[in-house]
């Protein structure tokens, strides 16, 4: 009776202990910067996935979260406070009324479960390589040519929340954009479009990454002058 309960007692220690450890490397992977890259459901055949546009810091018991604020989805664009994680669930703040269930987690990618397998949402996380290389890169008030593959428009940024585009003139006023800056990370958003990472500036291009199923590189060629044909009303 005595072996098997120590036996038992045994197990119990080795199980909370390995719980303990596999917690601790949880939160390793967890700590960090991440990005949004896309979102999808698992009810739905579509290959179509939804970019995210939110940035989010992780450092052990604290959280940073920044989402693009022109985004229909985002009610608060900035959020921080202190989180729990046992491995397979994040809880916000000491409330326990917002928490995220974790589907997986790895060195560079983290799936958030969505309500009933919609919208889970996939994110990245972001190397110190991608952080921005240059100093006083400028966006607003000026134009570029926009390339990807072979993909090519105009963006004009007429103001620090607004950029006309060549190919979608349908949109009015234009498109939304915002520029957020977080631990070293210089990061575009953009109505319609997957977040891009400004990596550096030389001569007269910009080059940048999108994270979303795949990495895809841009770039920004500064036009001379911003062009005077595109007019929205």
């Amino acid at each position: 009776m005595e072996k098997g309960f120590s036996l038992y007692f045994k197990n119990i220690i080795y199980i909370t202990i390995l719980s303990f450890i596999i917690s601790c490397d949880s939160k390793k992977e967890l700590n960090g910067t991440w990005i949004g890259a896309y979102s999808y459901s698992d009810n739905l055949k579509s290959s179509f996935k939804s970019p995210i546009r939110v940035i989010v810091n992780f450092d052990e018991d604290k959280y940073l979260s920044r989402s693009f604020k022109y985004d229909y989805r985002s009610e608060n664009n900035i959020e921080k406070g202190n989180l729990t994680f046992n491995g397979k669930k994040i809880i916000y703040d000491s409330n326990n009324k917002k928490n995220d269930i974790i589907q997986s987690l790895n060195n560079d990618s983290l799936i958030i479960k969505g309500f009933k397998g919609s919208n889970n949402s996939v994110y990245k996380k972001l190397d110190n390589s991608l952080k921005n290389r240059s100093k006083d890169i400028q966006l607003t008030g000026k134009s570029f040519q926009i390339r990807s593959g072979k993909n090519v428009d105009t963006l004009n940024f007429v103001s620090d929340s607004l950029i006309l585009s060549n190919s979608d003139k349908s949109r009015k006023p234009g498109t939304k954009w915002e520029r957020i800056k977080q631990n070293g990370f210089d990061i575009l958003f953009m109505e319609m479009n997957v977040p891009l990472l400004i990596q550096e500036k030389i001569d007269d291009t910009i080059y940048l990454k999108g994270l979303y199923k795949k990495v895809i590189n841009f770039k920004l060629i500064e036009l001379k002058r911003m062009p005077t044909t595109v007019h929205h009303q």
